[in-house]
């Protein structure tokens, strides 16, 4: 009775390591929200491309943009499209460069740029 005992204990390890799922190890302890909108751990989101990261130049020129609050100068239609990736709440629009340099214009301040991240 003992080795059917024992045969029956080693069927049913088997049977639930052939079953088991290796789960992944992770190293952090901090809960993120992937692309997908789904829980997972922080450090399974960091490998993930930025597809707000653009590659700007210094050559391209720079422009005025108006957010319907005040306007900015952007170094260049780049910068301004990483801007509006990361912020598409206060997304800026390409206006007339000349508008940036009345003297009547609203430029966003020092308190509209702590407001908008800039």
């Amino acid at each position: 009775m003992n080795n059917f005992s024992l045969l029956c204990l080693v069927c049913i390890a088997v049977g639930v390591a052939v079953n088991a799922k290796v789960l992944p190890a992770n190293t952090s302890n901090v809960m993120a929200i992937n692309q997908h909108g789904d829980m997972v751990w922080a450090d399974e989101v960091s490998g993930l491309p930025d597809k707000c990261d653009f590659s700007c130049t210094d050559q391209d020129v720079p422009i005025c943009a108006n957010n319907g609050q005040c306007l900015q100068k952007f170094s260049s239609n780049c910068a301004m499209s990483a801007y509006n990736c990361r912020h598409p709440q206060k997304r800026f629009n390409v206006i007339e460069n000349w508008r940036c340099e009345e003297s009547w214009a609203p430029l966003c301040g020092v308190e509209d740029r702590k407001e908008l991240n800039l």
